[in-house]
C-alpha cells in the first residue's frame, strides 16, 4: 500500500516538505490548532489539560466505552474521483466533544482517523474532507477514543475500509 503524500503523523517536516512539497506543513498546522483550540475550549466547565496531548498515568487501567464507531463514508473498495475523499463516521451511544481533558467519561471523545494505521487525522466532528491524490490506494480506519486523546480497553476501532483513488 501507497504512503500517502501528505506524510505520516510525526515524520519530520523538512523530509516531508522535501519530498512532497508544502501540503504537509498546511495539514500539520491545521493540526496544530486544532489541538490548541481543543485544549483551550472550557465551555463545558472542565479544566483543560495543560499539553494537547497529556501523558497517560502509568499503572492506571484504561476505562471501557459502550460507544460503537463506523465509518460510513467512503465504502468498502470505493473509487474515489478526484484529491479530497470525504470521510463520515457514525457514532451510536456517546458524543463528540472539542474539550480535552483527563475527567474520562466513557461515552464523551474525540474520533482519530488512520491511514494505512497511521494517524493522520484527530477530529472534534463527524465529517472530514482528506487530501488524496491519483494512484494512491489504502485502508482507512476510525477510532473513538477518550477525551484524553488515548484509546479505550478495549479499543473502539473501525474494521479497515480499503479504498483506491483515480482522476
Amino acid at each position: 500500500m501507497s504512503t500517502p503524500r501528505w506524510g505520516r503523523v510525526g515524520a519530520d517536516v523538512t523530509d516531508r516538505n522535501a519530498a512532497y512539497g508544502g501540503i504537509q506543513t498546511v495539514i500539520a498546522a491545521a493540526l496544530a490548532l486544532s489541538l490548541a483550540s481543543c485544549a483551550a475550549s472550557t465551555s463545558s466547565g472542565l479544566t483543560p489539560s495543560p499539553s494537547a496531548v497529556p501523558t497517560p498515568v502509568p499503572g492506571v487501567a484504561r476505562p471501557s466505552s459502550p460507544v460503537r464507531i463506523a465509518i460510513t463514508s467512503p465504502y468498502q473498495n470505493e473509487v474515489i474521483h478526484g484529491t479530497t475523499m470525504k470521510v463520515v463516521v457514525t457514532i451510536s451511544g456517546g458524543t463528540i466533544s472539542r474539550v480535552t481533558t483527563t475527567h474520562i467519561s466513557p461515552t464523551v471523545g474525540h474520533v482519530h482517523l488512520l491511514y494505512d494505521n497511521n494517524l493522520i487525522l484527530m477530529s472534534y466532528t463527524l465529517t472530514q474532507e482528506v487530501p488524496v491524490h491519483p494512484g494512491e490506494n489504502g485502508t482507512l480506519t476510525a477510532e473513538f477514543v477518550a477525551s484524553d486523546h488515548f484509546p479505550f480497553n478495549p479499543r473502539d476501532i473501525t474494521p479497515p475500509v480499503f479504498f483506491s483513488v483515480q482522476p
